[in-house]
């Protein structure tokens, strides 16, 4: 029997296969296609408004959708993934069965009018994670216990084991004799100094079931932001869940469930 196609769009920094134990929970009618590094192919530069990387995502889709004889996925999304997504879904519709956002960084209004102002400073890596991230270690000696080292930082320590232990597999290398990040700390800090700030702009644009869903705890934006956002396309209904911005590597089996309860309900 021929399953459902999700494209699975990851977040900013974090290789498609740091999501595996969620897709293991997917019910098994769906097959998961994932791009496995938005950013690092010269053909899709990271520009403005993510524009290329929204290419390589349509791209990608439609070089699957040929390999596995259907006509469309359900978009699925997850940070700065949840946006490229949904771009994507609004200028190639015909792709796209459906769409789930999960805690995507949507700014709209006088917010998205602020940051494009910022974003022609070199304030935009203070003002947003573009300074960490341009400054992240990138490399340790061999050796060196990444799990651990990993799991007390901030970001990670909510990290459900096997998602840590699945981005340890997919995101660091053994190159050049040492520990490298196979994500390039240079095109993550250009996605976070290049965020979309053009949504209002797709407008009633988007006219395929979707659902954005965020998180209780989540730090990247305050919650009215998310709440702005979805009335500028009525095809879009609001959930809120538990965790925080990283709840899809968190809590892997409760996400799976909710993003089959999603699709169900449509």
């Amino acid at each position: 029997m021929t399953k459902t196609l999700i494209n699975f769009v990851h977040a900013n920094g974090f290789p498609a296969g740091s999501y595996q134990a969620l897709f293991n929970y997917l019910p098994k009618k769906y097959q998961v296609i994932s791009h496995e590094k938005y950013g690092h192919d010269t053909q899709y530069p990271v520009e403005n408004n993510w524009q290329p990387l929204v290419d390589e995502l349509i791209s990608f889709v439609k070089q699957q959708l040929l390999i596995n004889n259907q006509q469309q996925v359900i978009n699925v999304g997850h940070s700065f993934g949840g946006v490229i997504a949904f771009i994507a879904a609004c200028q190639q519709p015909q792709l796209f069965k459906s769409l789930i956002m999960l805690d995507p960084p949507v700014v709209t209004g006088s917010t998205a009018l602020a940051i494009k102002l910022v974003k022609k400073t070199r304030l935009m890596d203070k003002f947003s994670p573009a300074g960490k991230a341009k400054s992240r270690r990138t490399n340790w000696p061999l050796g060196t216990d990444i799990a651990k080292l990993f799991s007390s930082r901030s970001l990670f320590k909510n990290f459900d084991k096997r998602c840590l232990d699945d981005y340890i597999s997919h995101g660091v290398i053994e190159r050049n004799n040492q520990l490298e990040l196979v994500f390039s700390a240079q095109v993550e800090a250009d996605v976070f100094r290049n965020l979309a700030v053009n949504l209002s702009s797709y407008k009633n644009k988007l006219k395929l079931p979707a659902s954005l869903i965020y998180a209780d705890q989540t730090n990247v934006f305050p919650h009215v932001y998310f709440k702005r956002f979805v009335k500028l396309n009525k095809t879009i209904d609001l959930k809120v869940t538990q965790g925080g911005h990283m709840f899809p590597l968190e809590r892997p089996e409760d996400t799976a469930k909710l993003i089959a309860d999603t699709i169900a309900q449509w």
